[in-house]
């Protein structure tokens, strides 16, 4: 066990996405140094850092290179730090769960460059990992070893058939619920929809939904009628990371 909550030792000073593999695994072992962590950890990241291709991660991260110094920070082109990436997901692997039992079949929203897959794999999973149209991303799935589906997430609109049902669907750091620039957020009536369609139509029972929400930028916080929601739901709500577990025995409605 963590003496420590991982989440908070591992932080974004840890993160550069211009280092090679070898330079980024060697932050982050210095990193994991100390009594609140285990062997275990490092020694998965460092199985999935051998499965990485590293020539074409270097070809992608040449090929980006001058639009990346530029960058905000928190563009995408943070993700090419594969290794910072899947430690953060390994991390969540092991709060759900996922490094010990029987294989599950997890439906992963928002995948992004798909690390969350890359590390369900490694536990013996079977992820499907859908987001929208990105050539970054799809670089870094490449990378991985891991298939996109290409699907868009969209208000009061359900997501398609995805090949069945699943014991885990994972949403983590949104994005799509996000209009505009200045950002627009999505309402609790939005969330209650697509929280209501996975529970309805995606979700195997028992089940179970987790929500990673990011926060949002007029407030510098997590909404607050979200978690609030997902409360009155019966879901586990952690207000300081913005995140919803939510548990499901059998077929039910989301209720605003």
């Amino acid at each position: 066990m963590w003496r420590n909550n991982p989440f908070r030792i591992v932080s974004e000073r840890h993160m550069d996405p211009f280092k090679t593999i070898p330079e980024q695994l060697s932050v982050l072992e210095k990193a994991l140094r100390g009594p609140q962590w285990d062997a275990e950890t490092l020694d998965n990241l460092r199985a999935l850092m051998a499965r990485v291709d590293s020539a074409r991660l270097d070809a992608l991260r040449t090929e980006h290179a001058e639009a990346m110094r530029t960058a905000d920070p928190a563009s995408g082109y943070k993700y090419l730090d594969v290794a910072y990436f899947t430690l953060l997901k390994l991390l969540l692997a092991r709060e759900l769960g996922l490094d010990r039992g029987p294989p599950r079949r997890i439906l992963d929203i928002g995948t992004a460059g798909g690390h969350f897959p890359f590390v369900c794999r490694h536990f013996g999973h079977d992820v499907v990992a859908i987001d929208v149209e990105n050539p970054l991303y799809e670089g870094i799935t490449a990378c991985l070893g891991v298939q996109r589906t290409i699907a868009r997430v969209e208000p009061y609109r359900p997501l398609p058939d995805l090949g069945g049902r699943f014991d885990l669907i994972t949403v983590c750091n949104t994005t799509f619920n996000e209009r505009g620039d200045p950002p627009v957020y999505w309402t609790p009536a939005e969330w209650q929809f697509l929280l209501d369609d996975l529970v309805a139509n995606h979700l195997r029972y028992p089940g179970e939904l987790y929500v990673k929400l990011n926060k949002e930028i007029k407030r510098l916080a997590y909404n607050r009628d979200v978690l609030a929601m997902a409360n009155r739901n019966a879901a586990k709500v952690g207000r300081w990371r913005g995140v919803i577990r939510m548990n499901v025995a059998a077929p039910r409605v989301i209720r605003l």
